[in-house]
């Protein structure tokens, strides 16, 4: 029996209800939009690093700062982080009244232009919105819940629809997706091309599998996403120290590894 295809009926009923219902909102709101409705646009939020109120801190000795705080009224508002000395930005951070993180944009390839927006409620991770393609455009969309990744969204061939539903039945176990793909075209994901990533690597590992076996392994489309996939996971680590960093205190080099790390596996999903 091919156990990646034996998801309850009711479970692809559940992800279907991801491409036609969500509710609308802003992005800062992280509301969860309907597959429709997603931004494809990869938009910057002002931060002037030129401002009179900016503080710049020089890590590295080089005579160029490697942060940039931006303030106002005596709080931090945003700010600009180059880790990696290559006078791009690595990313800007922008925080809320509170002090807290409310937003994240991130350039992990290191050609000076964004490819991932996190945003959050109360410091805590709700949505992150990621160019994974290198066509300029919003591709995976990721939404969270108590900080952990909760369903993905995802538009693997780049045309703009929405054709990859992923779920986490555990999200402690970033490994053991269950995606579900349109392959007919129609916008909804197709109740028979269900895989369950660790289902099917269980039957196919297991000791006297049938020679056919192979068939429960993920299609190439799914399984070429396994990068990206821990990839959030890593990047989602490097933004919980970012916003341990909030205080703008030289804390914030934590995140000097986080471009390399994700960049790397970025590109392993190629």
């Amino acid at each position: 029996m091919n156990r990646a295809r034996s998801i309850p009926y009711v479970f692809a009923v559940t992800l279907l209800s991801f491409s036609i219902g969500g509710c609308g909102g802003s992005k800062d709101n992280a509301k969860v939009p309907s597959a429709d409705q997603l931004p494809l646009a990869i938009e910057h939020e002002s931060c002037d690093i030129t401002s009179s109120s900016a503080e710049k801190l020089d890590t590295n000795g080089d005579g160029k700062p490697d942060i940039v705080r931006v303030m106002s009224g005596g709080r931090e508002v945003c700010r600009m982080v180059d880790l990696n000395h290559d006078d791009k930005p690595d990313s800007f951070v922008y925080f809320d009244a509170n002090g807290a993180i409310r937003r994240r944009e991130s350039d992990f390839d290191r050609d000076g232009r964004i490819d991932e927006i996190d945003y959050f409620q109360g410091g805590i991770i709700v949505r992150k919105d990621r160019e994974t393609n290198l066509d300029g455009k919003l591709d995976t969309w990721d939404f969270y819940e108590g900080g952990k990744i909760h369903h993905r969204m995802r538009d693997s061939d780049g045309d703009g629809k929405v054709d990859q539903w992923w779920t986490w039945p555990n999200p402690d176990k970033i490994e053991c997706a269950v995606i579900a793909s349109d392959h007919n075209g129609d916008g909804k994901p197709d109740p028979n091309d269900v895989i369950d990533v660790c289902a099917a690597a269980a039957a196919t590992n297991a000791p006297g599998a049938a020679p056919d076996a192979g068939a429960a392994r993920p299609t190439t489309s799914a399984g070429a996403d396994a990068g990206p996939m821990l990839a959030a996971s890593t990047s989602a680590s490097a933004t919980a120290s970012l916003a341990d960093a909030g205080s703008g205190s030289v804390a914030a080099s934590a995140d000097a590894g986080a471009p390399k790390k994700s960049a790397a596996k970025k590109k392993e999903s190629k």
